[in-house]
């Protein structure tokens, strides 16, 4: 009996595998997709950011923190506006807003300086806005293609030269005052701060490699007003 048993429970087994064949086929998996890393390019406009050291530093030193002013040795008022950590140390957004602005009382750089123009005032301003950092080398690649006075060698000369040289001294006010620092070399072994020559900016770091270079092309195109 036992197998017999044996034998019928091994015949529906067959015959339950025969009938198995004739079903439709199992489909394979499909294969493993793999997923490449993607990178997503930073689309952000880096030059909207007010970069501190390019920008912001060389109006505060040229205008403010120069002698019997907001140096480190003077310190008017209690205020230092030489570098970064003194700056935003010593002195709020709002109350730096309001002494470059105000016509009064208040008014900076004091008279006779002039006041700052209406493009430094909203670096100043921007820069605040986006929370007073603390940026250096954020400026992207030197663009020495296109070098003009009007577009990058008068503006270098706005914001790191004209707080000091607008009124006394040698004055690099305007196309001519320039190109007579040009001609007598003046202009060149100051930013360079080759000895013989009084360095500049006074009291503020040297001009950048790009700035440099940058006034260095425009002279040797022959120092075009373009």
């Amino acid at each position: 009996m036992k197998l017999k048993s044996l034998l019928i429970l091994l015949g529906s087994v067959v015959s339950l595998m025969v009938i198995a064949c004739h079903h439709e086929p199992i489909e394979p998996l499909p294969p493993t997709v793999v997923i490449d890393t993607v990178i997503i390019p930073d689309n952000s406009n880096k030059k909207d950011s007010i970069c501190y050291f390019e920008e912001v530093q060389p109006i505060l030193v040229t205008n403010c923190a120069k002698s019997n002013c907001h140096n480190d040795t003077t310190r008017k008022v209690g205020i230092v506006l030489n570098n970064y950590l003194n700056t935003t140390r010593t002195i709020s957004g709002n109350l730096l807003m309001q002494s470059i602005t105000d016509n009064g009382d208040l008014r900076m750089p004091p008279l006779p300086y002039p006041q700052l123009d209406s493009a430094q005032v909203a670096t100043l301003q921007k820069w605040i806005n986006q929370g007073m950092k603390n940026d250096i080398d954020c400026q992207g690649p030197c663009d020495t293609t296109n070098v003009k006075y009007s577009t990058v060698i008068a503006p270098i000369i706005q914001n790191n030269c004209l707080g000091c040289h607008s009124v006394s001294g040698t004055i690099l006010k305007g196309y001519n005052n320039v190109l007579t620092t040009v001609t007598n070399g003046k202009l060149m072994g100051s930013i360079n701060h080759t000895t013989g020559f009084r360095f500049m900016p006074e009291g503020g770091s040297k001009l950048s490699d790009c700035k440099i270079k940058q006034i260095k092309i425009w002279i040797n195109a022959g120092a075009p007003n373009n």
